[in-house]
Order: structure tokens, then C-alpha cells, then sequence
């Protein structure tokens, strides 16, 4: 049984925060935009708390960006906390992988953290490329062999967090999401000169593919 986001999004106290990274990722979104953009839109896929769409729309009030979910919970405390910051151009929606419902198209799809939750995640990242309009941007990060070797390495609670992981059961290697895609990608941390950081590491492979 993998992690029940909507359970923890449940609890008063829960804690608004990177799960992949830290608070230098918006730097890189923005490091991403300003060297491969302008976009007209973006959409967070699995954005959580949304730490990175609320402060990319802090940074650019005329970009419309979207955060989807499948936590009703943290969709509507974003919403709210939107609303409160006066975030006209930030928006929410439910929406789950791997089959996507909204029927919307971006310049930029944005999915980090999230695909060690979704078990067809080959399905997911044909899923995320159908939001791009052609000439936009996928980034995304996946799990691969390497972190499935953390996972089974991981205290029996993580290990539970992240059984599909751990069992093989939806990783990914750069090579068969090219053929998934039919097309190239290409290194996002490299990208955006963020492969020096200490978080960056080989059980956590993040790409982008232009469509």
C-alpha cells in the first residue's frame, strides 16, 4: 500500500514544503522559463502544497499557472490560501494520473515528487506530454533503478511510503521514456545549472522534452 496523500493533507498541521529539493527549485522553474520561454501557461501535475506554482506566481502575476491534484483537501486549502494572497493568475483543480481529465493544454507541464505515487507511470508521462501544446516544454522527474535500490534501503516506514518503488513496480529509465515520447529529452538539473547541488543525485533523474 503506497502513501495516502489525502490522509496526511487531512491533519491541521500539515506541513507546507518541497518534497523534492528544497526552496531553490522555484529558482531553477525560473532559471528554466527565462532561458527556454517565454510560456503563456503553466501546470503543476501533483502539486501538493504547491510550494513552487504559488511562488512562481508571486514572481510572474501575468503568467496563468495551474496546480492539479488528486487531494481535494489540499486543493481547496490552495485555493483558499490563493485567494487570501490575492493570487488572481494561480489556480486550482482535482485531476489525477495516470489518465488525466482536463482536456487543457500548456506551454509548460511541470510534475516533480509524483510519479513514485503512480503505478502506470508509463501511462502518466504519456498523460503529461498530451498537456503540452506543440513547441512547450515536459519536465518532469520519475523513479529509476536507483531509487528503487533506495527504497528497499529506506526505515520500514518509507519503505511503505514508497512500495511501488521499492518493488519495481513503476520505475523508469531515461531511455524508455525517449520511447515512450518517441522523441528526445534532455537533462533539466544540467539545464538549469543545478546539477552541483547536494540533492541532486542519480535516484533522482529529472528531464525535460520540448514537444
Amino acid at each position: 500500500m503506497g502513501f495516502h496523500w489525502d490522509d496526511l493533507y487531512r491533519e491541521d498541521d500539515y506541513e507546507r514544503r518541497i518534497y523534492l529539493g528544497d526552496e531553490s527549485m522555484a529558482d531553477y522553474l525560473e532559471t528554466f522559463l527565462a532561458r527556454f520561454g517565454p510560456v503563456d501557461d503553466v501546470v503543476s501535475v501533483g502539486c501538493g502544497p504547491g510550494v513552487v506554482p504559488f511562488e512562481l506566481a508571486e514572481r510572474y502575476p501575468d503568467l496563468p499557472i495551474t496546480g492539479l491534484d488528486y487531494a481535494e483537501t489540499i486543493v481547496a486549502d490552495n485555493r483558499t490560501l490563493a485567494a487570501e494572497r490575492g493570487l488572481e493568475n494561480l489556480s486550482f483543480a482535482v485531476d489525477a494520473l495516470p489518465d488525466l481529465a482536463t482536456d487543457r493544454r500548456f506551454d509548460l507541464v511541470y510534475c516533480v515528487a509524483t510519479l513514485f505515487f503512480v503505478a502506470d507511470a508509463a501511462r502518466a508521462i504519456e498523460s503529461l506530454y498530451d498537456l503540452v501544446r506543440p513547441g512547450g516544454y515536459l519536465v518532469v522527474n520519475y523513479p529509476n533503478e536507483h531509487t528503487q535500490e533506495w527504497a528497499r534501503e529506506a526505515d520500514p516506514e518509507k519503505r511503505a511510503d514508497f512500495s511501488l518503488v521499492a518493488a519495481g513496480e513503476n520505475t523508469l529509465s531515461r531511455e524508455e521514456i525517449e520511447s515512450i515520447l518517441n522523441t528526445d529529452s534532455h537533462d533539466y538539473w544540467e539545464a538549469v545549472d543545478a546539477d552541483d547541488e547536494e540533492f541532486v543525485s542519480p535516484d533522482l533523474p529529472m528531464v525535460y522534452v520540448r514537444r
